[in-house]
């Protein structure tokens, strides 16, 4: 009761204190984060995609994922096709020599696989590392800042800033992310209903035209029969009609022609055919 035999406590045990929330190894988060698939949490091997997150994935298990979404995991429930993951164009490191973890051998976790084609940086998670979504190259941060360009360092394709998407991101980063993700997604939408339309249109205008034609090919089909299907003895009168003949013409009318009795009873040509040389 009075402390007997010297004993004396400490602050920490008579005085309960608020502990400290455990802190996370950084070398070990970074090792997930950059080497490992963040669906299956396996070795990241080629072909590697990402999505418009930011988040590195074996191109098998997206595959899984998209197969059977409802055992998907909360990082890839946002993936709806293929199309919303790009296959990233990635650097090797030339000093790069992979370990296996057998024995005492030393497995040095801070060199990359993977390095930045512009500044030689290794892709670890020490620095900030970016893809474009247009053509999967990835690259630093850094590099894009430095040279400021609107064309990929390594392949020379156009993009836009909304095309930049950094790898791995902080939740401030994923929050403009989902928003130039929507945006992308609704402009796709977008431009697909209006192929759609204009081919609608096009139809429309073949199948008028085709319309057209099919009644105009009727229309002289149809005449064409009816000249077929004339009456013979008006056919007959037709060839044998002469003007001489006829009653209704006058003899002036008559007189222009070479079966009136004028013409066909003269010593000397008609008029029309006469030729003062000849006759």
């Amino acid at each position: 009761m009075g402390c007997d035999g010297g004993t004396i406590p400490k602050r920490d045990e008579l005085v309960k204190t608020r502990k400290k929330p455990e802190q996370k190894d950084k070398d070990a988060e970074n090792h997930c984060k950059w080497r490992l698939c963040a669906s299956s949490q396996e070795e990241l091997r080629s072909p590697i995609v990402a999505c418009e997150l930011g988040r590195m994935f074996n191109k098998e298990s997206v595959l899984e994922i998209l197969l059977d979404k409802a055992k998907a995991p909360e990082c890839g429930k946002h993936l709806r096709t293929l199309k919303d993951v790009k296959e990233l164009v990635l650097t090797i490191n030339p000093s790069f020599k992979k370990h296996a973890n057998m024995g005492d051998g030393y497995d040095d976790i801070q060199s990359a696989e993977y390095i930045c084609p512009v500044l030689g940086i290794e892709m670890n998670g020490k620095f900030k590392f970016c893809f474009i979504w247009t053509c999967g190259c990835v690259m630093s941060e850094r590099s894009l800042k430095e040279i400021k360009t609107t064309s990929c360092h390594k392949c020379q394709k156009p993009f836009a800033n909304e095309d930049i998407i950094v790898i791995n991101p902080s939740e401030e980063e994923i929050v403009i992310m989902t928003s130039n993700m929507e945006a992308r997604r609704s402009a796709a939408k977008a431009k697909n209903k209006g192929v759609k339309r204009e081919a609608g249109v096009l139809e429309k205008k073949t199948e008028k035209g085709k319309k057209l034609k099919t009644v105009q090919n009727n229309s002289t089909n149809i005449a064409q029969k009816l000249m077929k299907l004339e009456d013979p003895a008006m056919a007959k009168t037709k060839a044998s009609y002469s003007v001489s003949k006829d009653p209704e013409a006058s003899d002036v009318y008559k007189s222009l022609f070479t079966t009136h009795a004028k013409a066909v009873n003269q010593t000397k040509g008609h008029w029309v055919t006469y030729n003062p040389f000849y006759n």
